[in-house]
């Protein structure tokens, strides 16, 4: 449906839907037509140029949940120096993959998604702004989140920015292939400039990317669940008791709430019953940010010692359903092609932030962070310093 409409943004950042379906996505002449389409957008007036040094307020809601971030450039060096802070690992493909499209596209097409410990200054002076100017542009989404995009004052923004140069740290909520790629084209084109004799003073503009950062206390991060196709051809009955000498389990009575309602807790869906499952306390070792995370304690517990999952990335017999789908997916996905289910809490994001202060990765499939920002809202280019944002 996308190629059948011209202004959607994705044939800027899935230019593979401009060719029949035998053309190899990764080919030079998918990432040149992604930058064609680019340049089209603008030439046509569909994104507009905005030539002011300054930053945006962006503002996302969804399902009664308001968040404000700021749009911004944060620094390559930062992200080499780990100022800026992983806890995902990437894959190279997807990386690669990224890197080409914004090194020929001369663009970042999309923010890279980023949290900090909140500071109240910066809070207050995005209420401040939010409240005496008028938003830029609002977008009612098909998934039911709203986008408003305000312009920020040039005075403001020098505040707001010289406020982040007191935070001592900024995370990577989501978007760590995006973040990696920014670092690989930054060198690339600083490689290439030393090669052409040209002096790197660091104000380069592939020397940023582009961020929207939200503070912590204000993320919403949904649970991830895990669905088994199989448990190895184990009759039920002695699955269950295997789990029960790990935890303590107790049938949900039908009608009662379903939903996990605190750390350690989750909830076990097998033949159409759902189970409270709450792991021995002896078992988590609460020392470790990563060993402590109901989602690795359910690897350490259950899905390793007793079904042999270990890895969870290329285990063909686990699959995963997002806190976005609700817990009735799981039922559905039981009545389908699965056995059973694990109904996560979810991750908070101190435990994240913990993760990553350790240099630890967190383990596959454990934040599923909403609502997110829409790519092509705000594009910035390479060649002219300009942000371009969305008419």
């Amino acid at each position: 449906m996308a190629g059948e409409n011209e202004k959607s943004f994705l044939h800027v950042n899935k230019p593979e839907i401009d060719f029949p379906d035998d053309v190899d996505m990764y080919s030079e002449k998918v990432y040149e037509k992604g930058r064609d389409n680019l340049k089209m957008f603008i030439e046509k007036g569909w994104l507009k140029e905005d030539s002011a040094a300054r930053i945006y307020i962006y503002k996302l809601e969804w399902k009664g949940h308001i968040q404000f971030g700021i749009i911004c450039e944060s620094s390559v060096e930062d992200y080499e120096k780990e100022i800026i802070k992983k806890h995902e690992k990437t894959l190279d493909k997807k990386v690669n993959d990224r890197t080409k499209m914004t090194d020929i596209q001369n663009a970042n097409i999309g923010p890279v998604f980023l949290t900090y410990k909140n500071r109240e200054e910066i809070d207050k002076r995005v209420a401040e702004v939010v409240a005496k100017e008028a938003p830029y542009i609002q977008v009612d989404c098909e998934d039911e989140v709203k986008h408003t995009l305000w312009l920020v004052p040039p005075e403001d923004s020098d505040f707001i920015v010289d406020q982040f140069g007191q935070v001592p740290a900024t995370y990577i909520a989501d978007g760590h292939h995006r973040a990696q790629s920014a670092f690989n084209v930054g060198k690339i084109k600083r490689e290439k400039a030393k090669a052409e004799g040209i002096n790197i003073t660091g104000e380069e503009d592939f020397n940023y990317f582009m961020t929207l950062v939200i503070p912590d206390a204000s993320l919403k991060i949904l649970d991830y669940n895990r669905v088994l196709k199989t448990i190895n051809d184990m009759p039920h009955p002695d699955f269950i008791a295997q789990i029960k000498q790990r935890y303590d389990l107790e049938e949900i009575k039908e009608g009662d709430d379903i939903t996990p309602k605190a750390k350690y807790e989750q909830s076990f869906y097998i033949d159409k019953k759902w189970h409270k499952m709450r792991i021995h306390k002896e078992l988590v070792d609460v020392n470790n940010p990563v060993n402590s995370l109901d989602v690795q304690t359910l690897t350490d517990n259950v899905l390793d010692p007793i079904l042999g999952i270990k890895n969870l990335k290329t285990d063909n017999r686990i699959d995963f359903v997002g806190g976005i789908r609700g817990l009735k997916e799981i039922e559905k996905r039981c009545e389908e092609d699965c056995v059973c289910g694990f109904a996560m809490h979810p991750v908070k994001i101190d435990e994240v932030l913990a993760v990553a202060d350790n240099k630890m990765i967190m383990p596959p499939k454990s934040t599923w962070v909403e609502p997110k920002p829409r790519s092509g809202l705000v594009v910035r280019c390479f060649h002219n310093q300009a942000d371009i944002t969305w008419l």
